[in-house]
This record gives structure tokens, C-alpha cells and sequence, in this order.
């Protein structure tokens, strides 16, 4: 095969599209004004199909479907203007900010989002009844403005076969809508700032990947010559026929499907004897479209996926055979995942002490070495605005009743959290992480106890649980992802900063609507899945701390050592890396294995691995290269039939093949 495009290392690919020399690509006002209006429906799209249909689920992996579906849409009308005039056409740059935008709104309206708050505003009053008692216990203590307690308005979100704009429905939903979109901007905002502070070390000195972006920039750029590969066209049949065969099947009893979702797949199913059940919920798939992202991957990283996957599941054994699981929570996996996040930023953070220093040298207005001009904004500026939004953020959670400390605290988590995430992204593009039920809420009462914990601190905890229950479709990446396509195609940092922002406050409006309008229209807690159940869990847990035993006054060692534990072991895997060369363990790997979504992939990056190893032996770095098409075409021809059936399912309200999800 010729040379083309995908000969070159994704390192000097980031440069030669990033190089000197390169004009800007111009970003007019209409692509602005296209992603603003393409938000709404297509945020609509993902809560119709996550919350109502049961799937697919195009938030909980890191590259959304949905989004790489209305970019192929785009090309095709791109195309098309290009024929009748070039000037009507969008430039690479405008079509990813586009992507960007859309992306930023559609990770707000993913499944642990805005519609996680949504379920939040009126779940206290619709369920306490006098047998569990809420209203003389913690009720009073909730904040009545961020809350929707009309019992009338309520009946019909839950119950459904109403709308949201008929007798005042919509009016009771005005203040809490605006509050906790304010809220919602402000987080992002900080994300954005923190990207800001990061971008330059990550982009151009360490001159990290970004693997979730290659295909989007693969798709927009014709230097890659993507859409005349044959191989991207023999990957994209692949994947796009199995899923015809299954879509098909769903309407055609007779068509036999192709299984290669989890679904009936459960190898815990043959380990029915102690020990070996205690590997508890174990299933297998072989999407195709992952098994495309995961070549993408690192091949320690994707060694690293499955290995301390299986690693878990070993401990989980052990523990069933020592009967340890008489502890709850025993082995703590989450506990020690946390720890491996915590032990990442804190080597990030040393590892880059340098640059760090020259951030504040220019934070403070002294002689630096680094340039801001082509930032979104300055150092300065995102310094300050950090600081602010983290006040603005806990000024909030005061208001609703957290003690200041926990504020500080509470948030200096989540933004370790999001950064390490970010980070992996960027370096490593694994295909998910989602790290429930491991945020500030839980990692604050576990460690500490609440025995020092007062009404109002549980109250404020629970508020956390909305953006924290788990990490899949989180917007931070996305936001620097953003900033990388910005560089690839020389486009302007501050505009691409402006459409993110322009995104985030449309996209959470727009949730939140999207949400309201289908809750009125099928009822949260009659055809909706999970239309109030994480609600449920949030306030169940809080009712449970309300009138908690002695045993959770006390700080819970067990999950303290695990977190320790797990902070040492990734650190000590982080620092064998540095002094053996080719060593096959990531501490990135050991971080995001433990995760609930793993169970969903972590055969495919298994096969993934494999076929890279391969490759990468027989065929060197020239034939991964020129593979790299295929695995693109897998990656988009799932993706692409997947939209397809979940479209046809959503426009004439019939059952559909959801091509991903649990």
C-alpha cells in the first residue's frame, strides 16, 4: 500500500497539523450557530435512548457514538455544499468545533449527569410516606429552592401521560432548573480552567496522543485520505454487517443474530461452587467497536486493562475461599482504585514540577519561560477563575447546608478526580472509566465516619452523589480533547474556549428540558430506566446515615489501608516504569480496571491487545500503521449502524437492537 497520511506517528502527525508556518483555520460565526442548534435534539437523542429505550448507551464509553454518528452526517452535507460553492463548505476546524460543542452538551445529558439531578428535585417528597418517616427527619433539612416539593406538579413526572407545558408544570421547575444549571456551568468552568493550566505541558511538551481524537480528526482531515482506504472500508463493512444481521433480527424472529453483546454472556454462570463464585457478575462480549478503539491503546496499557481485571476477580476468589466477604466491601476494590487515582495526579504533579513552576512564574506576573497568547485564556486568568468557581461551588453547597471544610474538601477531590481522568484520556484513550461510587461522598464518610459529621454535612454529601455516582461520560476530557483539535487544525484556542462554554450552558438547559419533557410525557417511575432510582440510592443512603449505627461513627480502616494500599501499589508501578525498560504493568491500568464498565470490555481489549502484539511483531511499526484504518472502520461502522437502528427505534416508537450497553 502507498504511504498516505496514516504512516506518520501520531506524535508527528500533532506536529506537523500543529507545526509553524500553518495559517489558522478561520472559525465563522455559522458553525457556532449550527452546534448550538444541533444540541438540543441531539441531547433529546441521548435521554430518549438511555432513559427510555434501555440503549444504546452512547455516554458511558469514552468516544460517544452519537456524536461521531452527526459528524459522518456533517461530512456528507459538508460534501455536498462543497459542490455547489467551495466558500459554503466547513473547514476542519469549524466541523470539530462543532463535534466539540456537541459532545460537551451530550456528556451533560449523559447518564450520570444533569438527568441525575433531575431525578433529585422532587424524589424526597413523592416517596416519604409516614412508615419510613423522611418528613420529620432530614427532609426539613433539604433546600427548598433547588427542590420541587409540589406533590400535583410531581404526579404527573412520575406517572407520566401528561406534559410539561400544560396546568403550570413547567413554572415550578423554573428556579431549580436555572440554579443547578448555574451550578453545572461553574463546575465545567473550573475543568476548563484546570484544562487550561495543563493544555501546553500535555499538547507540546509531553506530546501525549489524545487516541480518542484520532478518528474524529481522521474523519475531518484529507490529508489521512480515510474515506479512500480500502482497509477502513473493509473494517467499516465488518462491523456495520453484523449489526444489519442483528438489527434485522430483531424485527425477523427467523434471521439468526450475532451475539457479541454481554447480553446471555456470564461466565459466573459455570462457577457455581465456593470459591470460584465469588467472582460474582463476570460477562464477555467482542464489540467490534471497541475491540477498534482498544488497538488504539498503548499495548501495556491495554495488557495492563485485562490483566488487573482478571487480578480483581482473583481477589474476589480469595476472599470467597478465606471468607473475608464477611466484611462488607471486602476487598475494597473501589477504595484501592482510589488510592492508584490519587498516587497518578500526585506523580503527574511532581513529574511536571517544572512547568508547574513556570505556570506560576506567569501566574504572578514574573519573568517565565512559557508563552499564554495562544491559550483560551491567561494562566492568570485561569488561576483566578479556578479559585473562584471553587467558592462559587462551595458557596453552594454551604447554602445547602455542608460544613466549609468539607466544601474545600469535597471539590479538591472531584477535581483530582476529573483531572486524573483527563489525563488518561489524553495520554491513553481508554475506552471507559467510570470509578462509581468512589467520589468525595462516599471517600469522606468511609475514611472519616460520621461521627463528626453534622445534619447538614449529610445533606451536603448526598448533593454530591448526583455528579459523582461515576466518572463514564465525564465532561472534563472532553474539554481538552477540544483544545487538541483546536491546536491539530490551527484553529483559535479562545474561540474553540468560547463554543465549549457557549456548549455547556446551552447543553445543561437543554437536559434538563429534554428530561422534563419525556418524564411528563412517559412518567420517570413508569417507562422510564432508572428515571429515579439513583435518586433512590442518594437518599436511601442518607436515610441509612440518619439513623446509622455505632459500627459508621468510627472511620472504616479496612477502606483506609485499601486506599493506602492502592495508592503504594500504583506508585510502585509508576516508578518501575522509570527503571525497567519494557515493563508491561501500567499504573493507569491498575486505576480504571476495577470499574463496573471493565466487566464490559475487558475481553475485547483483550483481543484488541493481542491483535496489536501481533502486528507490532511480525509486521513492525509500519504495519500498525497502516492497520490503524481498519480498526477506524470498526470503530465507525458499529457506531454508524448502531445510530441507524436506535434512530429508526426513536422516530417511529418501536423496539430496536441496541448495539451497546449493559
Amino acid at each position: 500500500m502507498s504511504r498516505n497520511h496514516f504512516d506518520t506517528a501520531p506524535e508527528e502527525h500533532s506536529q506537523d497539523q500543529a507545526g509553524h508556518g500553518v495559517s489558522e483555520s478561520p472559525l465563522r460565526l455559522r458553525a457556532f450557530i449550527v452546534a448550538l442548534l444541533i444540541i438540543p435534539l441531539d441531547n433529546y437523542w441521548v435521554i430518549i435512548t438511555e432513559k427510555v429505550y434501555r440503549g444504546p448507551y452512547p455516554t458511558i464509553i469514552s468516544l460517544f457514538a452519537n456524536c461521531v454518528f452527526i459528524l459522518a452526517i456533517l461530512l456528507l452535507v459538508n460534501a455536498g455544499l462543497r459542490k455547489i460553492r467551495q466558500s459554503l463548505a466547513f473547514n476542519s476546524g469549524e466541523l470539530l468545533l462543532i463535534y466539540t460543542m456537541i459532545t460537551v452538551g451530550a456528556s451533560l445529558a449523559g447518564h450520570d449527569m444533569i438527568p441525575s439531578v433531575c431525578q433529585f428535585l422532587g424524589h424526597p417528597w413523592r416517596f416519604a410516606t409516614p412508615d419510613n418517616n423522611w418528613m420529620n427527619t432530614w427532609v426539613p433539612y433539604l433546600p427548598k429552592m433547588l427542590c420541587v416539593s409540589d406533590l400535583t406538579v410531581l404526579k404527573s413526572f412520575y406517572d407520566g401521560q401528561s406534559s410539561l407545558y400544560i396546568n403550570g408544570h413547567w413554572k415550578a421547575w423554573v428556579r431549580p432548573v436555572v440554579l443547578w444549571s448555574a451550578f453545572s456551568v461553574v463546575l465545567f468552568y473550573v475543568m476548563m480552567c484546570i484544562n487550561t493550566l495543563v493544555r501546553k505541558q500535555w499538547t507540546d511538551r509531553e506530546r501525549l496522543t489524545f487516541p480518542i481524537v484520532q478518528l474524529p480528526v481522521a474523519m475531518t482531515d484529507a490529508k489521512t485520505n480515510l474515506w479512500r482506504n480500502r482497509l477502513f472500508w473493509i473494517g467499516f463493512a465488518i462491523a456495520f454487517s453484523i449489526d444489519v444481521v442483528n438489527g434485522l433480527a430483531v424485527y425477523f424472529p427467523a434471521i439468526p443474530a450475532i451475539n457479541l453483546t454481554i447480553t446471555g454472556h456470564n461466565l459466573r454462570l459455570f462457577m457455581t461452587t465456593k470459591p470460584w463464585d465469588g467472582i460474582d457478575w463476570m460477562p464477555w462480549s467482542l464489540y467490534p467497536f471497541v475491540i477498534g478503539l482498544g488497538y488504539l491503546l498503548p499495548a501495556d496499557l491495554s495488557f495492563s486493562c485485562w490483566f488487573f481485571y482478571l487480578m480483581w476477580k482473583v481477589q474476589m476468589v480469595v476472599t470467597r475461599a478465606m471468607a473475608w466477604d464477611a466484611v462488607p466491601s471486602f476487598p475494597f476494590i473501589r477504595h484501592q482504585a482510589f488510592g492508584g487515582y490519587v498516587a497518578i495526579i500526585l506523580m503527574l504533579t511532581w513529574s511536571g514540577k517544572g512547568y508547574l513552576k513556570q505556570v506560576w512564574l506567569r501566574i504572578i506576573g514574573e519573568e517565565s519561560e512559557l508563552d499564554d497568547s495562544d491559550e483560551p485564556m491567561s494562566y492568570r486568568s485561569a488561576a483566578a477563575g479556578a479559585a473562584v468557581g471553587v467558592l462559587l461551588l462551595s458557596l453552594f453547597m454551604r447554602w445547602i447546608g455542608l460544613s466549609p471544610l468539607l466544601c474545600l474538601i469535597g471539590f479538591l477531590i472531584y477535581f483530582i478526580l476529573a483531572t486524573a481522568i483527563a489525563r488518561m484520556r489524553a495520554e491513553l484513550g481508554p475506552p471507559v472509566h467510570d470509578l462509581h461510587f468512589s467520589g468525595p461522598d462516599y471517600m469522606i464518610t468511609t475514611s472519616g465516619g460520621l461521627g463528626n459529621l453534622s445534619r447538614g454535612d449529610l445533606v451536603g454529601l448526598t448533593y454530591f452523589y448526583w455528579f459523582n455516582r461515576a466518572y463514564r461520560g465525564h465532561p472534563m476530557p472532553v474539554g481538552i480533547e477540544g483544545m487538541k483539535m483546536a491546536q491539530v487544525t490551527r484553529s483559535s484556542q479562545r474561540a474553540f474556549m468560547k463554543g465549549i462554554m457557549l456548549a455547556a450552558l446551552v447543553g445543561s438547559l437543554a437536559a434538563f428540558w429534554a428530561f422534563l419533557h419525556l418524564a411528563y410525557k412517559f412518567g420517570t417511575a413508569a417507562k422510564f430506566y432508572q428515571g429515579y432510582g439513583f435518586a433512590g440510592e442518594a437518599f436511601g443512603r442518607l436515610d441509612s446515615w440518619w439513623k446509622h449505627p455505632a459500627v459508621l461513627e468510627k472511620p472504616n480502616w479496612g477502606a483506609n489501608f485499601a486506599m493506602i494500599g492502592g495508592f503504594l501499589f500504583c506508585g510502585f508501578l509508576g516508578y518501575m516504569r522509570t527503571q525497567v525498560f519494557g515493563f508491561p504493568f501500567h499504573p493507569i491500568g491498575y486505576a480504571i480496571s476495577g470499574s463496573w464498565s471493565m466487566n464490559l470490555v475487558w475481553l475485547p481489549i483483550l483481543v484488541a491487545w493481542l491483535l496489536k502484539v501481533i502486528t507490532l511483531k511480525f509486521g513492525g511499526l509500519r504495519l500498525y500503521k497502516t492497520a490503524v484504518p481498519f480498526f477506524f472502520g470498526l470503530t465507525l461502522g458499529g457506531m454508524t449502524i448502531g445510530c441507524i437502528w436506535s434512530l429508526i427505534g426513536v422516530i417511529f416508537n418501536i423496539p430496536y437492537f441496541s448495539f451497546w450497553g449493559a
